[in-house]
């Protein structure tokens, strides 16, 4: 059965750009009822043995809408909490092969964060935006519900931005711009530069 991962950080850890109430509600009912519809789902699918990345990837052709919806959810869930922290928040911190490759494929770090905001809020709806790492190229892309870059294509993801209302709503309202330019000021770039 899947389990949480435990936050490295405290709830009001990344105030004033994530709120305590936010981060209650997003790791205690959203991220919390994913698991537990993932832990129904792959019993009754019948692939208790995979582990998520293996369900991920596979999920379009072996599971239900359940079983994709939840999947997605818990995995995607997983990574965004990993990727925010109260450290190492400037890009300085991100490592010479991230940033080689952001100068090689965007031009300029803030090229990067204008496309990155761009496909933000871009997303009609609910969905994610990813930074993925496509054999040499990083690529943004952008997708919908819980559905994540791994379902369709063989590459990294380093970077996911959630962007359901859920993540934003309580602190920032209807501001998804204002939420996009919270999100980039914590950012862990250590973490995102390890997958690289």
């Amino acid at each position: 059965m899947f389990k949480r991962k435990d936050l490295k950080y405290d709830f009001n850890a990344l105030e004033p750009f994530i709120d305590y109430a936010t981060m209650d509600e997003h790791y205690n009912a959203h991220y919390k009822k994913y698991m537990e519809n993932l832990n129904e789902a792959i019993v009754e699918d019948g692939v208790e043995n995979l582990t998520i990345e293996g369900i991920i990837k596979r999920v379009i052709s072996i599971g239900s809408k359940k079983l994709r919806n939840n999947a997605g959810g818990f995995y995607n869930h997983q990574l965004y909490f990993d990727n925010i922290s109260p450290n190492n928040n400037a890009y300085e911190n991100a490592g010479a092969d991230l940033k080689a490759l952001i100068e090689k494929d965007f031009g300029s770090f803030q090229q990067f964060k204008a496309n990155f905001r761009s496909a933000g809020l871009d997303v009609f709806g609910s969905g994610w935006v990813w930074l993925v790492l496509i054999g040499d190229k990083l690529k943004i892309v952008k997708t919908k519900n819980q559905d994540n870059p791994l379902m369709s294509c063989n590459c990294k993801i380093l970077l996911g931005m959630d962007v359901w209302e859920h993540a934003y709503y309580l602190k920032h309202k209807a501001d998804r711009k204002s939420y996009i330019d919270d999100f980039f000021k914590v950012i862990d770039w250590k973490i995102v530069s390890e997958r690289v």
